[in-house]
C-alpha cells in the first residue's frame, strides 16, 4: 500500500539534500517586500516569549523522491533527491536567507550542509551555480529573469539584515537549530520548520496534477489533508496490523466526511457567521477541537494536531505511535458521535440548532452534554440557560424594524412553531435557512414607500392586473372591465335591498375605477415616462382600497415577518394580497417558504373574520398574541 508522508521538518535536517525543481513549474517570482516580510515575521517569532518546543511554521514543501543524472568532468552521476512540486519558491528563499547570513552560519552550525536546488529549465545556466555563488555580483543576474529575482532577493535580504544586525544570531538560530528528545525523538527547540509532505507515487503525472491543483487557483493543501497524511503515516502502527489501522482510519474517515456532505446535517452544525469555508467539512470538527479562530495562522489545526501527538509521550497510555493516533482519532470520533445524537434527536435539533445559528460555543455544549443526563441538558442547561439567557430583556411589543433581535425572535418562533407541530417527522430545514438571504418583511405593505423607479412601477402595474383580472393581455383586461360593468348592471336591477345593492355596487366601481386607472398607466407607459402624480394617485387609491393605510406603526413586529431576499427585493411592497398570492404559488412551487410566514399569509392567527385581502389591527394582534404564547416560557422575567 503506497503511502504520503508527512512530518514537521526543522531546516537543519534538510542538511546535505538535493533538490529538483521540474519544468512545469514557473520560475522563481519572490519579490523583495515579501521576503522582507518572511524576515519580519521571523524577528517577531524570536523576540516572543515561547515554550519549550513552540516553533515557527512554514507553508507545506510537497516533494517526491526522484533521481537524475549530471555530467561532471566527463563522468555522468547519478543523483539520488527529490523533486519539488509544491514549495519551491519558498525553498529557494531560505536558501538565499542562508547564503545572506554565511559567516554566522557557519560559525554557530559549521556541520550543517547547505542543500542544493537545481532547475530543470535552466539549460543554458547552472542555477544551482548561480545560488551557490550568489554572494558575489555577477552578469549571470541579468541573462535571465529567474536569477534577476534571486538577486533582487538576496540584496534586499541583506540590506535587511544591515538594519537588524542584533537580530542575525537569534534569526540563523531558529533557522538552523534542533534540540531531539533522545527517548521521544521530539525536537524541542524553538526553530522554524516546514510541513514536508512527501508524495510516494512515481508517476510523472501524479507529480503535475499535484502542482496544477495546488497552483492553478492556488488551492493550498488543507489542515485536513495534512492531519489525514498525519494519522495515516505507516510508521504509527505495527507492521503485522498496518494495512488494516490504516483502512479502518480511512474508511470512517470518509464515513464522517460523507454525512457531513449532507447539507441537513451540516447546515444543523455551521453557523451562517462561520468564517471558515471547507472543501472537507470534516476540518469542521478538527478546527472546533483545537479552537481555531480568525486570526489563527493557516496551519494552526494541523500544528495542534501535531503538537498533541507529541505531548501524548508523556501520557501512560500511549505508550506506542499507534496509541498515540488511537486516542486522537477516538476524539474525534466522539465528537462526531456526539453531533449526530444531537441531529437523531428532533428536539435537541431544534434548540441546538438555533442556539449555535446565534453564537452558542458548540464546545460548551460538548462539555454539558456529557456531564449532564439529556433531561437536565435540555430543561436546565438548553431551555433554563441559553435560551432564557438569549432572549433576556427582550419585550415582544416593544421590538421594530431595524432592531437585531427580530430576526432572531421570527426564528425562533418559527423553529418553535414546527417543534410543537402534531407532525413528528417535521423539522425545521435550517439547510434552506441558511443558505438563502432572508429579509425581515412588512406584512402590510409601507404606505410612505414610494415606487419611484420606471421599472419597478410597470412590474407593480403588471402585478396588479395579474391579479384582479388574472392577465395582463390588453383583450383579456378589456373583456374582463365590460364583464365587471354587466355584473354591475345586473347587481343593480336584481337585489331588492336597497342597502346590500348599495353597498355591492359600490365595491365593484371601486375595482371598475383601480383597474381604469390601472390600465391607463400601463397605456401612458408605452408612449413614454410614468407620470408622477398619475401613479401616486392610482398607488394611493389600491391601498385604501385594500385597506393597507389603516394599520398603524407599520414597523411593529406585529407587521413583520421572514422573507427570502429574492421574493421581497421583487414584491416587498407590493399590498397583502399580492405578496399573499406569491408565498401560496412558492410554496406549491417547492420554494421554502417559513412556517410562520406562511400562516401569517394563510391567516392561520386569525381568530375572527375572514377577509383574505387585507391584513388589519385585529389580524396584527392575533399574531403576535401566538408569538407571546409560543415563546413565554423564555420571555419571563426572573
Amino acid at each position: 500500500m503506497s503511502e504520503n508522508t508527512i512530518e514537521l521538518k526543522n531546516i537543519y535536517s534538510m542538511s546535505g539534500m538535493k533538490f529538483f525543481i521540474p519544468d512545469y513549474q514557473r520560475g522563481y517570482r519572490w519579490s523583495a517586500s515579501e521576503a522582507k516580510q518572511m524576515l519580519n515575521d521571523f524577528k517577531e517569532f524570536c523576540k516572543r516569549k515561547k515554550e519549550e518546543g513552540e516553533f515557527y511554521c512554514l507553508q507545506p514543501i510537497v516533494v517526491k523522491k526522484k533521481n537524475w543524472t549530471k555530467v561532471e568532468n566527463g563522468q555522468t552521476i547519478s543523483i539520488d533527491g527529490y523533486e519539488v512540486i509544491d514549495g519551491q519558491q519558498r525553498l529557494t528563499t531560505l536558501y538565499i536567507l542562508l547564503k545572506c547570513v554565511e559567516f554566522v552560519r557557519k560559525v554557530l552550525f559549521r556541520k550543517f550542509d547547505m542543500y542544493s536546488i537545481k532547475y530543470e529549465t535552466r539549460l543554458e545556466f547552472d542555477s544551482q551555480r548561480f545560488l551557490e555563488n550568489i554572494d558575489t555580483p555577477s552578469e549571470d543576474a541579468n541573462s535571465f529573469i529567474d536569477f534577476y529575482y534571486m538577486r533582487m532577493v538576496y540584496d534586499s535580504m541583506s540590506e535587511w539584515m544591515e538594519k537588524n544586525d542584533e537580530y542575525q544570531n537569534d534569526i540563523v538560530s531558529a533557522l538552523l537549530a534542533q534540540k531531539i528528545d533522545d527517548i521521544t525523538g521530539i525536537d524541542k527547540a524553538n526553530n522554524i520548520r516546514v510541513i514536508w509532505y512527501e508524495v510516494t507515487d512515481e508517476e510523472k503525472a501524479t507529480s503535475i496534477d499535484i502542482f496544477t491543483r495546488l497552483n492553478i487557483g492556488k488551492i493550498p493543501l488543507t489542515n485536513a489533508e495534512l492531519i489525514k497524511a498525519l494519522l495515516l503515516r505507516r510508521s504509527n502502527f505495527s507492521i503485522s496490523e498496518a494495512s488494516m489501522k490504516q483502512l479502518q482510519i480511512s474508511s470512517e474517515w470518509n464515513q464522517i466526511e460523507q454525512r457531513l456532505q449532507n447539507d441537513s446535517f451540516w447546515y444543523f452544525l455551521c453557523r451562517t457567521s462561520w468564517s471558515f469555508k471547507y472543501d472537507n467539512r470534516i476540518e469542521f470538527i478538527f478546527d472546533l477541537m483545537k479552537g481555531r479562530s480568525v486570526d489563527s495562522e493557516f496551519y494552526f489545526t494541523f500544528n495542534a494536531f501535531n503538537k498533541e501527538l507529541e505531548k501524548l509521550a508523556d501520557n501512560p497510555v500511549c505508550t506506542t505511535e499507534q496509541a498515540k493516533i488511537e486516542y486522537v482519532w477516538q476524539e474525534v470520533k466522539r465528537t462526531f458521535q456526539t453531533f449526530e445524537e444531537w441531529y437523531e434527536d428532533r428536539t435537541l435539533y431544534h434548540y441546538i440548532g438555533f442556539l449555535i445559528e446565534y453564537g452558542a460555543d458548540i464546545n460548551e455544549l460538548m462539555r454539558k452534554s456529557l456531564e449532564m443526563n439529556k433531561t437536565e441538558f435540555l430543561t436546565d442547561y438548553i431551555k433554563g440557560n441559553k435560551l432564557k439567557g438569549l432572549m433576556r430583556g427582550i419585550k415582544l411589543s416593544d421590538l421594530s424594524y431595524g432592531d437585531k433581535e427580530v430576526k432572531q425572535v421570527l426564528l425562533l418562533f418559527n423553529i418553535l412553531t414546527v417543534l410543537q407541530s402534531n407532525k413528528s417527522d417535521m423539522r425545521f430545514p435550517f439547510s434552506k435557512y441558511k443558505k438563502e438571504k432572508w429579509d425581515i418583511e412588512h406584512i402590510s405593505s409601507q404606505a410612505d414607500k414610494r415606487i419611484n423607479d420606471d421599472g419597478r412601477r410597470l412590474e407593480w402595474i403588471y402585478d396588479m392586473l395579474e391579479f384582479l383580472v388574472g392577465s395582463t393581455e390588453e383583450e383579456e383586461v378589456s373583456a374582463y372591465v365590460d364583464s365587471l360593468k354587466q355584473e354591475i348592471q345586473k347587481i343593480e336591477s336584481k337585489e331588492k335591498d336597497k342597502d346590500i345593492t348599495k353597498s355591492k355596487v359600490n365595491s365593484k366601481k371601486e375595482e371598475l375605477v383601480l383597474i381604469n386607472s390601472i390600465v391607463a398607466l400601463h397605456s401612458n407607459s408605452q408612449k413614454g415616462k410614468i407620470n408622477d402624480a398619475e401613479f401616486d394617485e392610482c398607488f394611493d387609491a389600491v391601498q385604501k382600497y385594500y385597506g393597507e393605510d389603516k394599520l398603524e406603526d407599520k414597523d411593529n413586529i406585529r407587521n413583520l415577518t421572514l422573507l427570502d431576499a429574492q421574493t421581497n427585493r421583487g414584491y416587498g411592497n407590493s399590498f397583502f394580497p399580492i405578496k399573499r398570492k406569491w408565498i401560496i404559488s412558492n410554496d406549491s412551487q417547492g420554494v421554502f417558504v417559513p412556517i410562520v410566514t406562511k400562516n401569517v399569509f394563510l391567516k392561520y392567527y386569525t381568530k375572527k373574520g375572514n377577509n383574505l385581502m387585507v391584513w388589519n389591527k385585529t389580524d396584527a394582534e392575533d399574531y403576535i398574541t401566538a408569538m407571546e404564547q409560543s415563546l413565554s416560557e423564555y420571555l419571563k422575567q426572573e
